[in-house]
C-alpha cells in the first residue's frame, strides 16, 4: 500500500509543480522542473537509507520519526505529558520537526519515505523562490541561480526531514519577499523605494519568525546582513548615518561596561559548545573550549575559522562520504579565490566590463556577511566534521553565489550561461 501511496503523492506533487503559477513563472521548463524535484526527493530517500546504515542509532531523522509516533499517542492519551515535554522554549523549538512529522504521518500512514516526499514539496517551492530571486539579483547568470538546486551538501541536508530543510525554504521565501519590498516601482527612478505592500511585508515577517522558531541564531546572523543590504542599496543621508553610528557606538559601550550584559553572548556560545562537546562522534575535530570569557573567544577563533570554513579536509572525518563534501568545498573556495583575484589583480581588471550595479553589490554584501559569519559561528561551536557539513550547508549557497557571479564575464562561464539560457529563460514578472 505504501508503494501505491508514494506513487499517488508523486503524481500529485508533480501536477502541482507544473501547474502552480508561482513555479511556472520561474521560467524553467516543466520537464526540467520535474527532474529537479525528482532529484530532490530521491536525495532525501537516499539520505534516509544512509542514515539507517551508517549513522549512530540511525541518526536524527529516524529518531525524530519514531518519537513523532510516540508523541502522537501522547497527544490523544497523555496530553499533559506532551505539554511537560515542551515546557521550555528549547524543547519546544527542538521538537518542531517532530510536530511536522506528526502531521505528515497522518497522510503517509507512518512511512518515512512518503513523509520525505511530502516534506520535499514546500521545501522545493522555497528553492524556486530563491532561484527566482537569484535570477533577478544576478542578471544574465542562470549558472549562479541553478546552484540553489544542485549544491551537493545543501541538497543532501535539505532534502531530508531536518530543520535545515525548513530553514532553507524559509530563507528562500524571506529573500524573495524582501527583494520585492526593496525593489523600486518600475516607473520610479532608482532612488525611489518601492510602494509599501502589506502582503509582502506580512509574508517576509512570517518567514523570519519561522526562522526564529527553528534556529534563532540564523535569524540573529540575518539582521546585520539584511541591514548591509538595505543601507548599501539605499544609503542614509550623511547626518542620519552619523547619528545612527553614534547611537550604536553608545549602546555598544553601555553593553560592554555592564558585566552581566557583556558576558551574556559569550556564556551563550559556551553553553552551546558544551552541548556539542558532550556528544559522542567519530569525526571529532580539535576545538579549544569556551569558558565564558572573551579571551577564550579570541583563543578559539583560529580553530573556528579552520573548522567552519575548510573542514572536512580530504582524508579527515573518518567516513568516505566526507570526501565528496571536501571536494565540493575545495571547488567553492577555488571560485572564491578566482573572484578575489579577478578584483584585485591588475592584469585581470580590464576583463571586467563595468562595476557591479548597486542592487548586485548590495545583495552580494548581504550574502557574504551572512554566509561567512554563519560558517565561522558553526566552526566555533561544533567539534564534529559531519555536523559542520550539516549546519554549514545553509550558508554555502550564499557564499558561492556572489563569487560565481563576479566571474560571469570569463569566457568559459559566459559560454555556459549562454547554453543554460535556453533551458533556464528569465523568470516571469514580479508576483
Amino acid at each position: 500500500m505504501h508503494i501505491l501511496l508514494f506513487i499517488f503523492y508523486s503524481l500529485l506533487c508533480g501536477y502541482g509543480i507544473v501547474k502552480i503559477p508561482f513555479v511556472r513563472k520561474s521560467g524553467i521548463t516543466p520537464v526540467l522542473l520535474l527532474g529537479l524535484f525528482a532529484l530532490h526527493v530521491l536525495t532525501g530517500c537516499l539520505h534516509n537509507v544512509i542514515a539507517w546504515r551508517y549513522y549512530p542509532e540511525h541518526g536524527d531523522i529516524w529518531q525524530s520519526f519514531q518519537l513523532s509516533i510516540s508523541d502522537r499517542h501522547l497527544l490523544t492519551s497523555q496530553f499533559h505529558q506532551l505539554l511537560a515535554d515542551n515546557s521550555r522554549w528549547t524543547y519546544f523549538s527542538h521538537n518542531g520537526i517532530k510536530f511536522v512529522l506528526i502531521i505528515l504521518n497522518f497522510f503517509s500512514f507512518d512511512n518515512l519515505y512518503i513523509d520525505t516526499l511530502l516534506f520535499a514539496f514546500p521545501v522545493f517551492l522555497g528553492n524556486i523562490a530563491l532561484y527566482r530571486m537569484f535570477r533577478r539579483r544576478f542578471p544574465a547568470d542562470p549558472l549562479t541561480a541553478v546552484t540553489v538546486f544542485l549544491l551537493p551538501s545543501t541538497l543532501f541536508w535539505t532534502s531530508c526531514i531536518h530543520r535545515e530543510g525548513v530553514l532553507y525554504m524559509s530563507l528562500g521565501f524571506l529573500f524573495y519577499w524582501l527583494d520585492r519590498i526593496f525593489t523600486p516601482a518600475p516607473a520610479a527612478p532608482p532612488p525611489t523605494p518601492a510602494p509599501r505592500n502589506p502582503r509582502r511585508i506580512l509574508f517576509a515577517t512570517l518567514f523570519f519568525l519561522l526562522i526564529i522558531y527553528f534556529r534563532p541564531v540564523v535569524a540573529a546572523l540575518l539582521v546585520p546582513a539584511l541591514l548591509a543590504w538595505w543601507w548599501t542599496e539605499r544609503p542614509l543621508p550623511r547626518r542620519k548615518a552619523l547619528l545612527l553610528a553614534g547611537a550604536c557606538t553608545g549602546i555598544l559601550v553601555i553593553l560592554l561596561s555592564v558585566p552581566h550584559l557583556s558576558a551574556w553572548p559569550v556564556n551563550l556560545l559556551s553553553h552551546q559548545q558544551s552541548e556539542f562537546r558532550d556528544l559522542e562522534g567519530h569525526s571529532r575535530l580539535y576545538l579549544p573550549e569556551l569558558d565564558g570569557s572573551w579571551n577564550s573567544v579570541w583563543h578559539v577563533l583560529p580553530a573556528a575559522a579552520l573548522n567552519g570554513l575548510f573542514e572536512p579536509l580530504p582524508g579527515s572525518g573518518g567516513q568516505k562520504i566526507y570526501l565528496a563534501f571536501s571536494i565540493e568545498l575545495i571547488l567553492i573556495w577555488i571560485v572564491v579565490l578566482a573572484a578575489i583575484t579577478l578584483h584585485s589583480t591588475h592584469p585581470l581588471k580590464p576583463r571586467l566590463s563595468a562595476p557591479p550595479a548597486i542592487p548586485v553589490l548590495a545583495f552580494s554584501r548581504c550574502c557574504l556577511l551572512f554566509s561567512l559569519s554563519g560558517m565561522l559561528l558553526v566552526g566555533a561551536i561544533v567539534p564534529f566534521a559531519g555536523a559542520i557539513v550539516r549546519y554549514r550547508s545553509l550558508y554555502l549557497p550564499f557564499l558561492l553565489a556572489p563569487c560565481l557571479h563576479s566571474l560571469v564575464h570569463w569566457p568559459p562561464f559566459l559560454r555556459l550561461n549562454q547554453r543554460l539560457a535556453a533551458w533556464l529563460p528569465h523568470p516571469g514578472p514580479i508576483s
